[in-house]
């Protein structure tokens, strides 16, 4: 059951509705573009399984931060759940948190072009929030959602985090910003409340900050997760990595070259050429080749030099190769080509489909990323609290919890925790199969 309490009086009698106050209008091009008019929540309030009523047991724990919890077991009453196939034992908690989420929605009607275009982006990732509260309301706490506009704007965003409402907040999830979400992680710290980053990722904070949390995974850990494939899959083999210097080079492929050195792992970077002499690389070993192009003539022209090595060869590269048109699939094959990812939808997995099918009941449209995104970010959320109340984080530190379009690895840097994620995909037979042991 979803109860909205509204400032607006109750309309037509009906005790439980969802009230969205703004509308907000949706570009008119793009890929992710809406079929439909939605409302957007300024100030709103809306409260999930409200049967839950009340905490179910005393906060005896309530004293203690996320770092003391290891050293006061014995002062803690613990219990058991099941949490995504594993079992745990926990402090008991209480069963009714608040969470707080502060994004751009531009609710007011004055907006630039690139405020318009930020407007339409939160919308499509409301709309993932509220495709996953069907899943949120069959757990076993309740929650209480807070939407605050923060119009992009730093001092409204410095407005909403002295409102009274935030005095009661369990988790934050925003703002997008990244000097916006300094502020509000400084906050969140001082009151040792968990705060996700839905979109930025912030590499480093004022502070050692342990209830921060990167939901994207940076390119960095992006770069260490795809040497952990490495090293699982390829061992011994070369590793090429052919540099661009475009856009995805500079971003993953400077990356993975920073870690290859820091992990002290042999790489070869070669710049990029339409007539590259792939012997004078590869040797007479095995190879796997990193390309990092994301131009399909580029990507044709090294397919075609690969060909006759594929039985010692894996070419790997973004999943945006996916979407290139009138590819000779069969050369693919015959180079081992693979890909990799940060978005499992855009492969359109079997784990997805239910997400998908939910998305176009309500609102006749496929899902974007950033909808995925709202719904897997929510739904982790809900589940972490609801299962370990604010210790989620002692549980699923170095843990990978998977969703529809990603995962979340936590894992905990210098000031703040990230999350630790890339998918690693093989085409095979014509088919798209993603590599699981690593």
């Amino acid at each position: 059951m979803i109860l909205a309490p509204n400032r607006q009086q109750l309309l037509s009698g009906n005790k439980f509705l969802w009230v969205l106050l703004i509308p907000i209008s949706l570009v008119s091009c793009g890929a992710f573009r809406k079929t439909q008019y939605t409302y957007c929540p300024q100030n709103e309030v809306v409260t999930i399984s409200e049967k839950q009523k009340d905490t179910v047991v005393e906060n005896i724990h309530h004293d203690f931060t996320l770092l003391d919890i290891k050293s006061v077991k014995d002062e803690i009453a613990y219990t058991s759940v099941e949490f995504k196939g594993d079992y745990y034992d926990f402090p008991v908690h209480k069963k009714n948190f608040h969470i707080a989420i502060l994004l751009p929605f531009h609710s007011d009607a004055v907006n630039s072009v690139s405020d318009k275009r930020r407007a339409d982006l939160m919308l499509e990732y409301y709309q993932g929030m509220l495709t996953a509260i069907e899943h949120i309301e069959a757990l076993n706490s309740k929650f209480t959602l807070h939407f605050f506009d923060t119009d992009n704007d730093t001092n409204k965003l410095k407005a909403i985090l002295k409102k009274p409402e935030m005095d009661d907040i369990d988790l934050i999830i925003g703002p997008t910003d990244e000097e916006q979400l300094k502020i509000a992680a400084y906050f969140a710290r001082k009151r040792e409340i968990p705060l996700f980053s839905p979109i930025t990722v912030v590499e480093k904070l004022w502070t050692n900050n342990p209830f921060f949390f990167n939901l994207n995974p940076s390119d960095q850990m992006q770069a260490k997760d795809f040497l952990r494939y490495f090293k699982a899959n390829h061992p011994g083999e070369k590793l090429v990595i052919v540099r661009d210097g475009k856009r995805y080079d500079l971003a993953f492929g400077k990356a993975l070259v920073q870690e290859c050195i820091a992990q002290k792992i042999n790489y070869q970077a070669v710049p990029f050429s339409k007539y590259l002499k792939w012997a004078d690389y590869l040797g007479n070993g095995k190879a796997v080749i990193v390309h990092t192009t994301l131009d399909k003539t580029n990507l044709t022209y090294s397919v075609n030099g690969l060909l006759g090595k594929g039985d010692r060869i894996t070419l790997i590269g973004p999943d945006k190769w996916l979407g290139f048109s009138d590819i000779d699939y069969k050369q693919w094959d015959q180079v081992n080509i693979s890909f990799v990812s940060t978005n499992k939808a855009f492969i359109a997995l079997e784990d997805s489909s239910s997400m998908v099918a939910i998305y176009r009941t309500m609102y006749y449209d496929d899902p974007s990323t950033y909808a995925f995104m709202g719904y897997d970010q929510l739904l982790f959320a809900c589940e972490s609290l609801d299962a370990f109340g604010k210790y989620f984080p002692i549980f699923l530190t170095d843990k990978s919890v998977s969703y529809n379009n990603t995962d979340f690895h936590l894992v905990k840097s210098a000031n703040c925790f990230q999350n630790r994620f890339l998918q690693v995909f093989r085409f095979e037979e014509m088919a798209i199969v993603p590599v699981t042991n690593y």
